[in-house]
């Protein structure tokens, strides 16, 4: 019998505003105090502003993938299963190579598999016909965040994700020749505002992912382009909210959250590629594989939407 392990292809890295999906290194504090009894603590949660004598140490950590892949059963009948880290769905692309005397559930590949948040999928199995025959496979999968089906909701409106009562710039809108060339971040806006400004869930949705340890900015893309704090929301129609460049260790959510309107997400930012404190954000959808920018309005004060335009003051009285 001769048995082809089976092998698989993961899809291009892509940038961080499109899927976070990196193998960037993270940092995260490490905080040392001594308590009233005497008693040495170690703890990546930051104590107590009142905490006396606490010292604290920035150190590398490991990104986590959005998507593992586990293989249950033998060679003559194996089971690909996905598992999904994130708070929303993520769509699968997998076939199968190299085949010889197999057959496989789905029978039709390659196929799309839609994976929900949070969730262990068995989505491929290859059997082999006649195992004393010989036999041999392999297969590769790709795999984008979103449900590939989704149909974005042409009613829907955002709230200015700051408080209303401060007013801010927007520094580049859509079309943006500084770094909104690409379709993901077509109709994406930067609006201008100082680190440590509230950053507020725009509409309602789920906490699909959280990058929160990234530090360090710069205009060096290889350096920087994939380093950007961000928390990704999915709305109830599958497009997905990206805010971005947040502070490091910010964030106020956790992934698989409901958030609503006007909620709390962290604090702005200057991390990843930038030239200075902002907040990046983005409407995305993913279109069969590809993902796409959704263009949107937001609601002033004033109940009234807008479409937001580079030089636009939003926000404030």
């Amino acid at each position: 019998m001769q048995a082809k392990r089976l092998s698989h292809r993961l899809p291009t890295v892509l940038a961080i505003l499109l899927a976070g999906l990196t193998a960037a290194a993270h940092a995260k504090h490490m905080y040392q105090y001594k308590d009233a009894q005497g008693i040495v603590h170690f703890t990546d949660v930051k104590p107590p502003d009142n905490t006396p004598g606490v010292t604290s140490t920035l150190v590398r950590t490991d990104a986590q993938p959005l998507l593992r892949s586990r293989e249950d059963g033998t060679d003559e009948d194996r089971t690909i299963v996905f598992v999904n880290n994130t708070g929303g769905p993520i769509t699968v692309e997998l076939d199968v190579t190299d085949a010889t005397n197999v057959r496989t559930e789905p029978e039709v590949l390659p196929a799309r598999v839609v994976l929900p948040g949070r969730s262990e999928t068995r989505a491929l199995r290859i059997v082999a016909l006649n195992p004393a025959a010989g036999f041999r496979y392999g297969y590769r999968y790709t795999y984008l965040p979103g449900d590939y089906r989704a149909v974005p909701d042409q009613n829907a409106r955002y709230v200015l994700p700051f408080p209303t009562d401060r007013k801010f710039r927007i520094n580049q809108g859509f079309d943006g020749r500084f770094s909104h060339t690409e379709a993901q971040n077509k109709y994406a806006v930067d609006i201008g505002m100082p680190e440590g400004t509230p950053v507020l869930a725009a509409r309602d949705g789920t906490v699909m992912t959280v990058e929160n340890d990234y530090y360090g900015n710069g205009l060096d893309m290889d350096k920087y382009g994939d380093r950007a704090n961000n928390v990704r929301i999915v709305h109830s129609d599958g497009t997905m909210a990206v805010y971005a460049h947040l502070q490091l260790e910010s964030a106020r959510v956790q992934v698989g959250d409901q958030v609503h309107a006007g909620q709390a997400l962290g604090l702005s930012g200057d991390t990843g590629y930038t030239s200075g404190p902002h907040l990046h954000f983005v409407v995305q959808r993913n279109a069969n594989m590809v993902m796409l920018s959704v263009p949107i309005q937001f609601v002033g004060a004033d109940g009234k939407a807008f479409t937001p335009a580079e030089g636009m003051g939003v926000g404030g009285p």
